[in-house]
């Protein structure tokens, strides 16, 4: 392999940086990390008067049934897995299915999807809590 001789447009580029490749030759010290206060040593007094320990930020939510009481958000729901289900069981089983029942079944799917898209809560500036990006459990 032949030395390269010729001067490229980068070698121009470079020639006027002032580059330092110069390390240390023995890394830094680790600065000891401040060991964290344990949570027994915490009490709403102390962050109150002004301790150097602060109250955990959380918002409680209620929880939720399961079961929707709703009798329309669970008509959905049943819509939703119920349509798609019962083509796979026919299907599996080797029922013949007339084609306006498949339409019927996407159908009801679709409605049930919609549904229970439109009844998800707005999260807006009208809500108390917006703009809210934590996870509601």
């Amino acid at each position: 392999m032949a030395p390269v001789t010729d001067r490229d447009d980068f070698d121009k580029i470079v020639e006027g940086l002032d580059l330092d490749f110069t390390f240390p030759d023995e890394p830094a010290d680790p600065e000891e990390p401040a060991a964290p206060p344990s949570a027994a040593a915490w009490s709403p007094e102390q962050a109150r008067s002004g301790g150097d320990i602060e109250e955990p930020f959380y918002r409680k939510v209620d929880s939720t049934p399961i079961i929707p009481r709703r009798r329309g958000i669970l008509l959905a729901w049943l819509g939703l897995l119920g349509a798609p289900l019962s083509l796979v069981v026919a299907t599996i089983s080797g029922v013949y299915l007339d084609p306006s029942v498949i339409g019927g079944a996407a159908l009801i799917f679709v409605a049930a999807a919609i549904f229970l898209i439109l009844q998800l809560p707005e999260h807006g500036p009208s809500r108390r809590d917006w703009p809210d990006d934590g996870a509601v459990l």
